[in-house]
């Protein structure tokens, strides 16, 4: 029991370290994120197989690319239900999941959201000329990926055998880069690589009452989540021609 403490504590400490260079980060949120840290990292030894990584992965080299969301539903929903139950715009306590993924093995449950926001790109596929729409509209589409998580954070507290998972895929590599500039109408949306996320997000209060419509509320996230983008596919060696993918994944109590 002795050596279990003390392993737990030095995990804790090594937790906290990874968020030593945000200050500004208050005492009460930093000890809710160890929580939702440890938790991923409970679950990733053992309770259950399903690993997001793996699957995006796999499901990559099958579909490099995705004309949209529902292709990239459909696709990965037939992929995972070869080794899990899966059930698409599951109604779950007032909220529609596009995908429920249920582990038969460990009882594992999870809550899976999509996004595939696309740039405006050219491929060839089968001899085949293909036109990947422009999305643009990147305020929008970082606001909405959050509310994702947002919506997710309530799906998973209180549940301890439900799990949230946040998925956006992408060729804008304009989500992943870091701003050039600090003043934009959604600064605090930001999902760029390495950012940190947490608490109160809002508009700025120069937001267009167009960019807001519908969208006014601000995004409140209880746990704190590090932006870790992942490679997904080159379709081209020019701008626009890489996927990458970013999961999110939610388990606070």
């Amino acid at each position: 029991m002795g050596n279990s403490k003390a392993a737990a504590t030095i995990r804790n400490v090594n937790l906290r370290k990874r968020f030593a260079d945000f200050p500004s980060v208050s005492a009460k949120r930093l000890e809710g994120s160890l929580f939702a840290l440890r938790f991923r990292k409970r679950v990733g030894r053992g309770i259950t197989m399903f690993s997001i990584h793996e699957e995006m992965k796999v499901l990559s080299q099958k579909h490099p690319f995705f004309s949209s969301k529902e292709a990239l539903k459909d696709a990965l929903k037939f992929q995972l239900q070869e080794k899990f139950r899966v059930m698409n715009n599951k109604h779950f306590h007032g909220y529609v999941v596009d995908l429920w993924v249920e582990d038969p093995n460990g009882g594992q449950q999870y809550a899976i959201y999509l996004m595939n926001k696309l740039a405006r790109l050219a491929i060839k596929q089968n001899n085949q000329s293909i036109e990947l729409k422009h999305h643009g509209a990147q305020d929008i589409g970082r606001y909405d990926f959050l509310k994702q998580v947002e919506k997710l954070e309530k799906l998973a507290t209180g549940r301890e055998n439900v799990q949230g998972i946040a998925i956006l895929l992408t060729n804008d590599h304009l989500y992943w880069s870091k701003p050039t500039r600090s003043n934009t109408v959604d600064s605090y949306f930001r999902i760029h690589e390495n950012s940190i996320l947490t608490g109160e997000l809002k508009w700025l209060e120069h937001a267009s009452a167009g960019t807001t419509k519908n969208r006014e509320e601000p995004i409140v996230l209880k746990g704190m989540y590090k932006m870790q983008w992942h490679h997904y596919s080159t379709v081209r060696n020019e701008k626009h021609g890489e996927f990458r993918y970013l999961a999110v994944y939610v388990g606070v109590d």
